[in-house]
């Protein structure tokens, strides 16, 4: 009699030995198929206990079947670039799983098929680690059924904590790519069409790439939109009647660049910009929506292969800078004026937010005082700012005095106007990450 053990080699074996089209019009290869058998063999759903294997084997085996037949479908995609992922052994990885597993019985109403894949660096990178389960009760025994239906979110959620350590084969991170290899498996579905990508919303390749973005303003949001669509990488047919959420925009690994709360709106604008371009115009407000689901950074990298670099995606950091120090100072004095608390203390609830950042005051002089006074009216202006912010609660606040800057941004050559001579003589604030 075979063991369960020989008879899963002999699976593997067979699959190995030749192509076999999963779906229609895709032919996977046995290079690509091999790692995703194991993967789903290694996956919690089939390995550890065999009560888990009992629990969940059966959504697998029936995508064996006529998955045609089961109306409605959806896809889970998983970013397992390292940037969410996190790029050292010691990073604090996004725990999407932990994340999203109260919400599955939602994004599973109405759907009789449920599928799950990694994605990376390109579009080719997409690893259906379950495709085409079952995501409704298949047995015709009433209690077993009512084991299966109770059974499906914990699998489902396995499946995505499984997808999630996955190593990418290249670095970097391919959204809209792997949102047009979704959308052909959608195409072929009947009923419910529904799409959630687990995602920092942070691509490094292709039309939207990030890497040089400015994070702030529609304007480089239109940019965007109108660049992706004449490369054809998003047309009103790529989510046609699919129903599209993105989950964790902005939410990166605990070592990598973190967004500000302004950043991550403007990448939640972004994305659902992104999303009701590829869909059919006038798009359905509803059928782009972005998920608020602040995911836990447990993951620990310690145990697992090391992972492929990302580009980075470097946020931008902020400087408000002052008008001139007479709006913050009165003259020839390091005193705040009782008009500059207000200005400040917008600041600080802005700068109280941004997690693992630094902040810089300095402080600057127009020529017309004595070289003896300039660093010390600058470094004392520098410090009376730092301390209102500090007692605003900012954390790790430095204050420079700089005298005389080099210039005025943004002004003309000379100091012959008023107006530039406020802004030679004023307090910067700069966020440093």
């Amino acid at each position: 009699m075979r063991t369960r053990q020989q008879a899963r080699s002999g699976r593997v074996a067979r699959f190995a030995q030749a192509p076999r089209r999963d779906r229609p019009g895709r032919t996977v290869t046995p290079v690509l198929l091999l790692p995703v058998l194991v993967a789903g063999l290694l996956s919690g759903c089939t390995s550890g206990t065999g009560h888990e294997a009992a629990e969940c084997g059966w959504m697998r085996k029936a995508a064996d079947g006529a998955s045609s037949n089961r109306p409605g479908h959806t896809v889970i995609l998983v970013d397992v670039s390292s940037s969410v992922r996190g790029s050292t052994p010691d990073s604090g990885g996004v725990d999407q799983s932990a994340a999203v597993k109260a919400r599955i019985p939602g994004w599973l109403h109405g759907v009789g098929t449920v599928s799950v894949a990694t994605f990376g660096g390109a579009a080719r990178d997409v690893r259906w680690t379950a495709a085409d389960w079952a995501a409704k009760p298949t047995s015709r025994n009433e209690i077993t059924r009512s084991r299966q239906a109770g059974s499906v979110p914990g699998c489902v959620a396995r499946a995505v904590a499984e997808a999630q350590s996955t190593v990418p084969a290249r670095g970097g991170s391919d959204v809209l790519g792997a949102v047009r290899e979704a959308s052909t498996v959608l195409a072929g579905s009947r009923g419910t069409r529904r799409l959630v990508v687990l995602t920092d919303g942070l691509p490094t390749t292709g039309c939207a790439d990030l890497r040089d973005a400015g994070f702030d303003g529609g304007l480089e949001t239109d940019a965007i939109v109108q660049r992706c669509s004449a490369d054809k990488e998003v047309t009103t047919r790529t989510l046609a009647s699919v129903e599209t959420v993105f989950v964790g925009l902005g939410q990166t690994a605990d070592q990598e660049p973190q967004a500000s709360p302004a950043q991550e709106a403007w990448l939640d604008g972004l994305w659902r910009r992104l999303c009701a371009a590829a869909h059919p115009k006038p798009a359905d407000p509803a059928d782009c929506a972005v998920s608020e689901v602040a995911a836990p950074r447990t993951l620990s990298g310690r145990a697992a292969p090391r992972r492929p670099g990302d580009p980075a995606v470097e946020f931008p950091e902020r400087t408000w800078k002052q008008a001139g120090a007479r709006a913050l100072f009165d003259p020839n004095s390091a005193v705040l004026r009782a008009a500059a608390l207000p200005q400040l203390a917008r600041i600080a609830v802005q700068v109280r937010d941004l997690a693992g950042v630094r902040v810089r005051v300095l402080g600057y002089v127009d020529p017309r005082g004595g070289s003896g006074n300039n660093r010390t009216l600058s470094q004392a202006r520098a410090d009376a700012v730092k301390n209102e912010l500090e007692r605003l609660g900012v954390r790790g606040v430095t204050a420079v005095g700089k005298g005389v800057p080099d210039g005025c941004p943004g002004a003309a050559d000379g100091l012959g106007t008023e107006q530039e001579l406020q802004c030679e003589r004023r307090v910067d604030i700069a966020v440093v990450r």
